[in-house]
């Protein structure tokens, strides 16, 4: 009996809280928008879709070139999900051929998480 008891304990302490309950790792969103004079390259990120947790940050960054230089720098929180990041516009296709993205959550219960993300111009990240 008290081996079942120590057994839930366990469980009980391992478990994540409810709210923390699918918030994961960062989204980067990708946006190829066109008008008359061009398509442009608008990118963010959010926090996961459903997650209510506190974060203490969520933050964004995006490099791209050669020589390689950082074409985005966002930074929000503290707050509770959802979150985002500032949309913005990343240089042309000429400019900026190949993506590399970060992306990072900081929750204040759970697990903290980060992604990384490369494409080239005109695809979506992998």
């Amino acid at each position: 009996m008290a081996g079942a008891v120590l057994a839930s304990s366990a469980l009980l302490t391992a478990a994540p809280p409810a709210a923390a309950a699918g918030c994961t790792s960062p989204k980067l969103k990708v946006w190829y928008d066109s008008d008359q004079f061009g398509t442009y390259l608008k990118v963010w990120f959010e926090s996961n879709p459903g997650c209510t947790a506190r974060v203490k940050f969520l933050k964004g960054q995006i490099w791209c070139g050669d020589p390689v230089k950082k074409v985005y720098n966002e930074y929000v929180g503290p707050g509770r999900a959802p979150l985002e990041t500032e949309m913005h516009t990343l240089p042309p296709k000429n400019k900026c051929k190949k993506l590399v993205a970060k992306g990072q959550i900081d929750y204040y219960v759970g697990e903290d998480f980060s992604d990384m993300w490369t494409w080239k111009w005109g695809d979506y990240p992998a």
